[in-house]
């Protein structure tokens, strides 16, 4: 009797405290599953959850306008939500791992955290079943990250300064000294530098970024926004990887600025990991999926005005513009490894003094 007694305060224990359903076997039972049965199998365990974590980068006027509509979506599920970089981001759910403390259920931060989660095993691979609708290149093969929005890099001009017709139409064009001293670049832009050098291979990259160094560029700082606003002010007469959401912002305005959409046409993307020891995995998952979805994609651009991953979402038809050509995804993979020796031979060639 003592023993049956013993057995069943085991099992209690099991149940209530000594076995939480880890994210691999979620995903793994979920995939067993038809579309209609995997739904009600997650939304019953997100119910006992009851709540999701998301640790992200995403600005603080941006994310508060996105999550409401996932609780609306499921509203047994309420959403807590921490904001910092992307540095941040990683340093926090990095830290609280190697203090035992697992928070995070979700992380939507840039390529290089996801490449360091990777790295550190704090993700879990997960193959969203709405990945299928997502282009080429946002997204990891293993599951391991997965683009949810991007932020396209353009080239900016002042119509006041260039004529349409003159504008260049590819990154060679640079290179015309009719354009010396008269173009922007930020001291920071590894995205565009690392799929440009990928995209003409190292030797041809190199070389014409020796050379368009070269050009005297105007280099005030890191700020796409700040550059922008030069640009806008007479300072410059091109900006080099300008981000388009802002650029189309300004020229639906009225602002004296257009752009070129150049080869290769860099995208960088924001990207979402699921934690390897989520605490919260049914309602992660259902947040995943719920971001890369028709819906979420729409909420996104409607309620936030980011620009969304998945194609065939509705824009303004400002935002359109953007979306002439595919983009080239910056890959984790790519830039995570080698993150360091880019950032040298970007200042090397570009004369940018290290800071202490």
């Amino acid at each position: 009797m003592t023993i049956i007694f013993l057995m069943f305060i085991a099992a209690l224990v099991y149940a209530h405290s000594g076995h939480a359903a880890t994210a691999d076997e979620i995903i793994k039972k979920a995939n067993s599953l038809s579309g209609s049965q995997r739904k009600s199998f997650l939304e019953e365990g997100a119910k006992k959850e009851g709540e999701i974590v998301f640790y992200t980068s995403l600005s603080l006027t941006d994310y508060p306008k996105i999550m409401p509509h996932f609780e609306r979506a499921y509203p047994f599920i309420k959403t807590n939500t921490y904001r910092a970089t992307p540095s941040g981001v990683f340093n926090k759910v990095d830290t609280e791992a190697r203090a035992g403390r697992f928070a995070a259920d979700v992380i939507g931060s840039a390529p290089v955290e996801m490449w360091q989660l990777k790295q550190r095993k704090l993700s879990a691979p997960y193959l969203s079943p709405e990945q299928k609708s997502l282009p080429p290149g946002s997204h990891d093969s293993d599951g391991y990250w997965q683009g949810f929005e991007v932020t396209p890099l353009v080239l900016a001009f002042n119509t006041k300064q260039v004529n349409g017709a003159d504008a260049p139409r590819s990154y060679q064009d640079l290179l015309n000294p009719k354009w010396k001293a008269k173009m922007s670049l930020g001291t920071e832009e590894y995205t565009w530098f690392n799929i440009l050098l990928e995209s003409m291979g190292p030797k041809k990259g190199t070389e014409f970024m020796q050379s368009l160094a070269k050009q005297d560029l105007q280099m005030p700082g890191s700020s796409s926004v700040m550059r922008v606003q030069l640009l806008l002010a007479g300072e410059s007469a091109i900006a080099i990887a300008a981000r388009g959401r802002r650029v189309t912002e300004y020229k639906q305005q009225g602002a004296p600025i257009d752009f070129r959409i150049l080869d290769p046409y860099a995208g960088e993307p924001n990207f979402l990991a699921l934690v390897q020891r989520a605490p919260h995995p049914h309602s992660a998952l259902l947040f995943i999926d719920w971001i890369l979805s028709e819906e979420g994609q729409t909420r996104l651009t409607e309620a936030a005005g980011r620009i969304p991953v998945r194609k065939g979402i509705k824009q303004k038809p400002w935002v359109q513009e953007l979306f002439q050509k595919d983009f080239v995804f910056l890959s984790p993979s790519s830039i995570g490894p080698n993150l360091n020796s880019l950032i040298d031979q970007y200042n090397q060639i570009f004369g940018i003094r290290k800071t202490k």
